[in-house]
């Protein structure tokens, strides 16, 4: 069975004429999935690096308010006077005991 140029001229333009249609009704869905994937991918690589300058500006400062805190209870002082007692070191039986 042997067909004539004409018909497979004609099925190839059919078939040229499915794939032209198929490829104008799915560019658009295709496209917007495409640059949905794009747009979230440039959102991502400005995001992410954005929110780790935040997180760590974050820590850098919870962690000097801390500090500055922790100094300043430990070099408090006291409201009222403290008397302190001087007393000697050592007494003369150990002067004696050294001198031999």
């Amino acid at each position: 069975m042997k067909r004539d140029k004409k018909s497979i001229a004609s099925t190839v333009a059919v078939i040229g004429a499915a794939v032209l249609a198929c490829a104008a009704c799915c560019a658009g869905p295709l496209l917007a999935i495409v640059g949905s994937v794009g747009a979230a991918s440039l959102l991502g690589a400005y995001w992410i690096p954005g929110l780790l300058l935040v997180a760590g500006l974050a820590g850098s400062v919870a962690t000097v308010l801390l500090v500055r805190r922790h100094r300043a209870k430990a070099c408090r002082l006291p409201a009222s006077r403290v008397e302190v007692e001087i007393q000697p070191t050592h007494t003369h039986d150990d002067e004696a005991a050294l001198s031999g």
